[in-house]
């Protein structure tokens, strides 16, 4: 009976073992897979629903970037911790840097090409490892270099070979670039008027005629025997990335122009007067004097900013002594040039400063009760900057009326007070730091001082 009753016992527990085992082979294991995802510095939210996984990314120099882990485990990708328990931990290795957390900032302070990944332990001891690509983009530019500016010996005539040089700067590897050319014969009109498109790497020639140039441009005639003609040019850099980005830069306006065919020269001084808002009348002076002393020309002219221009012999140690004569508060200022033959020499711009500080005085120390109060601030060079007068009497800012060259206010003072008039001229020039009593005596007004605040 026991050995009866054994035998279906062993066979019903090896049928409930075959059940078992058919039942954990039926179930597939959980597989787990990973996503390496990056969006702006500034972004919140699941990034699985806005950008897709990256194997190859572009930044700027300087950028920040957010990174983002993500997991799936047969369904949707997670950027959280919820697929967690599946496995032990994770490790980032970005352009030398390392970082175990689902999602962290970096900034790429260098530009070039890096190699990143995120690996991660499952729970069996595997390593997923992804590996990715990000290219940080160097900062492009381009400058003028030939003719250097204001180079004034450019041949006018048919057979000149000019050379237009450039240099292009942080150009990558997977960028490619395009240069335009531009040139006018105004500065301010250049960008409208493209010569043509070259490549980045190669200088330019321009070759033939500047003048037939000239005029093809300007759109007038010119003879290269009546006086020198000069051309304005710039150019501008466009790079197109592998990311589909575009970017531009563009050079300052260099300008050249043609030498002459006579063995006179020309000679341009311009001349600006800094900060000058004033209306009155300008004349400046310019003398002309040789090496040895004579005074050769002297040149006028009535504008605020303006060129003096004179032809005038080749020569060694020209000096120039420029000068306002009305405007006195503009200092005299000299230079002191060589003028070759054949030459239109353009001088650096002669600026024009004023650095003495505006006077004020009343206009009579005694006022009746019944008048105004008036000063007179003196000014004789950039003007008085009307916008930051103030006239003060002890603690209170009066109204006032300001007409060149005299500032009125009414105010009576029943006692003593003390008045301040406070502003500058145009060229920042501060009115001094003084200040009057006004005294009230029977039926007028009693102006003492200037009193200096430094003793006060």
């Amino acid at each position: 009976m026991i050995k009866f009753l054994y035998i279906p016992l062993v066979a019903m527990l090896l049928a409930l073992a075959a059940c078992g085992d058919e039942h954990l082979v039926d179930k597939d294991p959980i597989t787990l897979k990973q996503y390496v995802f990056v969006g702006p510095d500034g972004f919140s939210g699941d990034i699985a629903n806005y950008y897709d996984p990256i194997e190859t990314f572009y930044a700027e120099q300087g950028q920040t970037i957010k990174f983002f882990a993500g997991y799936s485990a047969g369904g949707s990708i997670y950027t959280d911790e919820s697929l967690q328990q599946y496995y032990n931990g994770l490790l980032w290795k970005i352009d030398g840097s390392t970082y175990n957390l689902n999602y962290f900032r970096h900034t790429f302070l260098n530009p070039g090409e890096f190699e990143g990944s995120l690996e991660t332990t499952d729970l069996f001891g595997d390593t997923l490892r992804t590996t990715f690509k990000i290219y940080v983009n160097t900062p492009n530019a381009i400058s003028l270099e030939s003719p250097i500016n204001g180079y004034n010996q450019a041949s006018p005539e048919d057979d000149q070979e000019l050379k237009l040089r450039w240099k292009v700067t942080g150009i990558d590897p997977w960028e490619k670039t395009r240069c335009i050319i531009y040139m006018s014969y105004k500065r301010d009109s250049v960008w409208n008027k493209p010569l043509g498109i070259t490549d980045c790497n190669e200088s330019a020639t321009l070759k033939g005629s500047l003048i037939q140039t000239y005029d093809s441009i300007a759109q007038q005639e010119i003879s290269p025997y009546d006086s020198s003609f000069t051309l304005y040019w710039g150019a501008k850099l466009l790079v197109k990335s592998e990311s589909g980005r575009e970017y531009r830069d563009s050079t300052d306006i260099f300008h050249f122009s043609t030498r002459i065919l006579e063995e006179t020269s020309t000679l341009k001084i311009p001349f600006l007067y800094h900060r000058y808002r004033d209306n009155s009348i300008l004349q400046t002076t310019a003398y002309l004097i040789s090496k040895d002393g004579d005074t050769l020309q002297t040149l006028t002219n009535d504008l605020p900013v303006g060129t003096l221009s004179t032809k005038i012999k080749p020569q060694f140690g020209l000096k120039v002594v420029l000068e306002e004569k009305y405007r006195r508060e503009y200092a005299r200022e000299s230079l002191v040039v060589d003028i070759p033959a054949y030459t239109v020499l353009t001088t650096d711009t002669v600026v024009f400063r004023d650095s003495t500080p505006p006077q004020v005085a009343p206009v009579s120390d005694q006022v009746l009760n019944s008048d105004s109060i008036a000063f007179y601030i003196y000014d004789d060079g950039s003007g008085i900057n009307a916008s930051r007068l103030q006239v003060i009497m002890d603690f209170d800012t009066l109204s006032f009326n300001y007409s060149v060259p005299t500032v009125k206010f009414f105010k009576n003072c029943f006692s003593k007070c003390k008045l301040s008039i406070v502003g500058e001229d145009n060229a920042h020039n501060a009115l001094p730091n003084i200040y009057w009593t006004i005294e009230a005596a029977p039926g007028y007004r009693l102006i003492s001082g200037p009193y200096s605040y430094e003793g006060f």
